[in-house]
């Protein structure tokens, strides 16, 4: 699967973070989670999975990406310095000439989700997320505490915008700018869920979101804040998965503009693990452009709970 690039000419204002490797030890997510579920193709897109290991420092092995490296089997490397609050950087690229990679992972007591896309080269793109869990559906017993529970954390996107590339390989002067590769510019943001185990469904919003190019119009360093998400409520299967639309804030035509899907995992479903594609919802002077992104949050009021919104909700 390709992608079509659109490039926008936007200053790069990277917020970096510090973070730890979120594995304990050497954990796999693949096209099939544990018991056989499929990530939906839609969210999946070129990538077939990955696999991090934290010795050396860490490492992230990427299937499925087509030009990062090698087409099966990419090895990325740790990039502190493109953390951003929730998840860990990685990027891959083999030579100045060749296509950039970015990958975001996280991981919560086995709940975990990644996120690759590369930079722009050529007028393509290539991208996709995955997420899995340790173990099978842990529906929480219903009661006044658990029937109707909350997760909120942060989320982080990347998209077929080019950044202003902080961290390609540099090239010689003269080169022909038609064969420079782009790096992905990011998405973050913060994400709430509401899931009624009762009833089995969920919906939520994506919200505070800002891409990290400039405005032309805002103050040198400022990020360009762009509209939040909508998550449709959506059913919750017997294994723990779902899968929905995403629509505009706002947008009273409810016009979808993508999907978003994800898994449940630990003790009483203490965690959510999920990803997001979707497209023509960043700038109205482009229609073209797209974002996979992904979250993994915990429960509020649960022993993963991490997010301030949480002490607002009852759990």
């Amino acid at each position: 699967m390709k992608r079509t690039v659109a490039f926008c000419a936007l200053a790069l204002g990277l917020s970096a973070c510090g973070g730890g490797n979120p594995f304990a030890e050497e954990e796999t997510t693949t096209g099939e989670t544990d018991g056989g579920i499929t990530i939906p193709a839609s969210l999946a897109g070129d990538l077939d999975g990955f696999t991090f290991s934290p010795e050396d420092g860490g490492t992230l092995t990427v299937e499925g990406v087509f030009l990062d490296e090698d087409a099966l089997n990419s090895i990325y490397v740790r990039k502190p310095n493109l953390d951003v609050p929730g998840y860990i950087a990685f990027a891959a690229q083999d030579d100045p000439l060749d296509q950039h990679a970015t990958a975001y992972i996280q991981s919560l007591n086995g709940t975990r989700a990644g996120v690759v896309v590369t930079g722009g080269q050529f007028g393509t793109f290539n991208g996709g997320a995955a997420y899995a869990r340790d173990g099978e559906f842990d529906r929480p017993e219903l009661n006044e505490d658990t029937g109707q529970v909350s997760y909120a954390g942060s989320y982080i996107g990347l998209t077929n915008i080019d950044s202003d590339g902080n961290d390609l390989l540099p090239v010689p002067a003269g080169t022909a700018d038609e064969l420079l590769p782009g790096q992905s510019a990011t998405v973050t943001g913060d994400i709430f869920i509401n899931v009624d185990f009762s009833d089995n469904t969920l919906k939520g919003s994506i919200f505070n979101r800002s891409l990290d190019v400039d405005d032309d119009q805002l103050a040198n360093g400022s990020f360009l804040q762009v509209g939040s998400l909508e998550l449709d409520p959506a059913i919750i299967s017997d294994d723990g998965t779902f899968l929905g639309d995403v629509v505009l804030e706002g947008d009273t035509n409810r016009q979808d503009r993508g999907d978003y899907g994800g898994i449940f995992g630990g003790v009483d479903s203490e965690a959510v693990a999920g990803a997001i594609f979707i497209e023509d919802h960043l700038l109205e002077d482009t229609n073209a452009e797209q974002e996979y992104g992904i979250f993994v949050l915990g429960r509020c009021g649960g022993d993963l709970e991490s997010a301030g919104i949480c002490a607002i909700v009852d759990g």
